[in-house]
């Protein structure tokens, strides 16, 4: 197949084409870092956005997939995320160049940022810019939430309503018992995995 052929390991559900040049990776980096306001979880509108609709490197299904990967893992969210598509595009190079872009922009402009925050830090502008920036914030993470649950409970592999399950435990575990969101991870990934082996014997057996 030609996408593997240029290295970007064969992307389940990406359109036909040839593997995305580093410059071009760097470069969508580069625009969705320069516009991350909200931290990693304003990234996969972004990602969505420029890698699955804009550049067509990778189907819908697997931004979530990585992105959800990249919350297993320690380190920031954004960067992992970064690093783990990056490497699915065009291995270990993209790795670097994507977290490279990804981080460029916010580098130079906390540094900005924070050589000017003394002098702007009590002036009414900077408050009342600051509260609007909040705002919006809340906005796009309430936004993107809404978006991750639509996509999230889809039912996947043939298994219907499983996943609406497991988003229910898991959100009542945190708000009423305070149960650590490590260890619902874990708990979610063997359950996962529990099932999957469950229903292979089962069809196995038919």
């Amino acid at each position: 197949m030609q996408n593997e052929k240029n290295g970007t390991g064969g992307l389940r559900g990406a359109a036909p084409g040839e593997a995305p040049g580093l410059w071009a990776l760097w470069v969508s980096f580069a625009k969705m870092g320069a516009v991350l306001i909200g931290g990693g979880y304003a990234l996969l509108p972004l990602l969505e956005r420029e890698i699955v609709v804009r550049r067509k490197w990778a189907a819908s299904e697997e931004m979530m997939d990585l992105y959800a990967l990249a919350q297993v893992l320690p380190g920031i969210i954004a960067v992992n995320t970064s690093m783990l598509v990056g490497n699915r595009l065009r291995g270990l190079p993209g790795t670097l160049v994507a977290a490279a872009g990804l981080t460029a922009p916010p580098f130079v402009m906390i540094a900005a940022y924070a050589a000017a925050y003394g002098a702007l830090r009590d002036t009414a502008v900077f408050s009342r810019a600051l509260a609007g920036v909040q705002s919006a914030v809340a906005g796009m993470i309430l936004a993107l939430g809404v978006d991750m649950v639509r996509k999230a409970l889809r039912p996947r592999g043939g298994v219907a309503g499983r996943p609406a399950v497991f988003a229910a435990l898991a959100a009542a575990a945190m708000l009423f018992f305070g149960i650590s969101f490590v260890w619902l991870i874990a708990f979610a990934a063997i359950a996962g995995l529990s099932l999957h082996f469950l229903s292979a014997r089962r069809a196995g057996r038919c």
